[in-house]
């Protein structure tokens, strides 16, 4: 009977170990949208030509927006024209249904921006020229749309809005910049007004904000033209500023917020800094600022203590955030799109196309294996996605889907 028991248990320890944890990936950025899967049960290196294949395909539209993957759907957007489209697909890659959310973007890089938010079985976009649009998840109807520039008297800015759109509880949150709306808060279920910042008209900076919990308030942290902002979830009160500032005001990275600490990084030699908020979560002020890391718009990461991402020069770099101060690069990892998963950063270098598995470390950076994305055309610009044992890239109208599953 004990040898029997025996068996049974390691049987169901091997089991266990064979169904590994996964994740969806339901929003830009992933679920908690800090570039962070808490998937596992991941390849933790690449053979020389690069994970396993399981499709490609051309998409109808085109788009530098990332997939949101939640279940047996892909929800991706992509350009018709003057419309932006919002496609399901299966997991084979092949379309379930598509619907037009509004006008999209169509001066310079004339592709759509907006990753889909899944929430309550409803799917969320925001296009470049600031349509917001609430569609049924499972059928693709399309239950509101607004145009938050013209509602909001809002102000579109030199390369299109560029955001994802973040759901706090009942809200649909986004930056239409107008005068008296730098953000608003609509209702969810119907697309009607329910707060704007009063006070605070900014025009947006290509962010997407993150809520987060500091102190005893309830808030959301983004970044506008010449700002980092603290906004409260519940009213849009304004909270507290602190001043970021380059030439083109694009601040397109979502904020770390950790500790009571918010870390942002932006691109054209600006640089990082390190923001401290106040216990009651209504006041801040820089801590520190350094150059080196001026990450533009590839993301940013904090894993055990550091924070990882890419200078505007192509320097993959490791930060302390205590002092800001550079410890080490990955001199194989140049200007790079970047996720973690099950111990492994997966970078996508916007020139080359050539992606990068990376093992890091406090102390140091390994490379476990690259290969290069060689359909598709226009900048490799798409943030990866990995979800449920996939890794997706996306290069213009090309979308590509890899087995990163470990055997």
């Amino acid at each position: 009977m004990r040898r029997i028991a025996l068996w049974w248990a390691t049987a169901l320890l091997l089991a266990g170990a064979a169904t590994a944890p996964a994740e969806d990936w339901p929003q830009w950025r992933g679920p908690e949208r800090t570039g962070i899967s808490k998937e596992t049960g991941l390849l933790k290196s690449w053979p020389a030509d690069g994970p396993k294949l399981l499709w490609a395909i051309d998409t109808p539209g085109k788009g530098f927006a990332a997939p949101s993957i939640v279940g047996e759907t892909i929800y991706l957007t992509g350009t018709d024209g003057d419309r932006g489209v919002l496609y399901a697909l299966g997991l084979d890659g092949k379309i379930k249904w598509e619907q037009v959310y509004g006008k999209e973007w169509t001066a310079n890089y004339p592709m759509s921006r907006t990753t889909p938010t899944i929430d309550g079985g409803k799917a969320y976009v925001y296009s470049g020229q600031g349509w917001a649009a609430c569609f049924d998840a499972a059928s693709g109807e399309k239950l509101w749309a607004l145009d938050t520039l013209k509602e909001f008297r809002g102000q579109n800015i030199r390369w299109g809005i560029a955001e994802n759109p973040l759901i706090v509880d009942e809200l649909f949150i986004c930056h239409p910049g107008g005068s008296d709306a730098a953000v608003v808060a609509l209702d969810k279920a119907t697309g009607k007004a329910v707060w704007t910042t009063k006070g605070f008209g900014e025009k947006s900076a290509y962010c997407s904000p993150i809520r987060v919990t500091i102190g005893a308030t309830d808030q959301i942290v983004t970044q506008t033209e010449e700002n980092v902002v603290g906004v409260a979830s519940k009213t849009g009160e304004v909270l507290w500023k602190v001043p970021q500032k380059n030439r083109y005001s694009v601040h397109a990275n979502t904020p770390l917020v950790f500790d009571s600490m918010v870390y942002v990084s932006c691109g054209y030699g600006w640089g990082s800094q390190l923001i401290k908020v106040s216990a009651d979560g209504r006041s801040a002020a820089q801590i520190w600022r350094e150059r080196k890391l001026d990450n533009h718009h590839e993301g940013v990461l904090r894993i055990d203590g550091r924070i990882y991402g890419s200078s505007s020069r192509g320097k993959f770099c490791c930060l302390d955030p205590k002092d800001g101060r550079i410890v080490y690069e990955v001199p194989e990892v140049n200007k790079a799109s970047i996720v973690y998963a099950d111990g492994r950063i997966y970078a996508y270098d916007e020139k080359g196309g050539v992606v990068s598995l990376v093992e890091v470390s406090p102390t140091a950076g390994k490379v476990h294996g690259q290969f290069k994305v060689a359909k598709g055309s226009g900048p490799h610009w798409t943030h990866p996605v990995v979800a449920n044992g996939v890794l997706y890239l996306r290069h213009g109208e090309a979308f590509l889907a890899y087995s990163v599953k470990a055997d």
